[in-house]
């Protein structure tokens, strides 16, 4: 009978399924948790980030409709220009997208925060 190689141990084991990677169905839990952990560890500072801008944005907003600020005051903040969720365009400008939050560019260096 044919043996295999398990992915997480190395060990080695016969099958009973044609389809077996893992010698036990702990083995194979513990590699897919593995596998996402990567995953997660991957996309943590972004992530970190995103939730640090949109922080500052809501605070920034707080019940207004729209409010602006120059880049400085931004950066001042914490703010990470790098980090946002999409690029939006409408007729008469292109924004950054922050979540439920736009950044539009003013004629002076400023940026208009609002909600989408």
């Amino acid at each position: 009978m044919e043996t295999r190689l398990d992915l997480l141990t190395g060990e080695e084991f016969t099958p009973g399924r044609r389809n077996q990677r893992f010698a036990s169905r702990e083995n194979q839990v513990r590699y897919n948790n593995l596998l996402a952990q990567q995953k997660r560890d991957a996309k943590r500072p972004l992530d970190r980030a995103l939730d640090t801008n949109r922080t500052i944005l809501k605070r920034l907003l707080g019940e207004a409709k729209s409010v602006t600020f120059s880049r400085e005051y931004l950066m001042g903040a914490g703010y990470d220009f790098t980090a946002y969720t999409q690029i939006a365009q409408n007729e008469k400008a292109s924004y950054w997208c922050v979540y439920e939050f736009a950044l539009t560019p003013q004629q002076d260096s400023k940026l208009k925060i609002s909600r989408r």
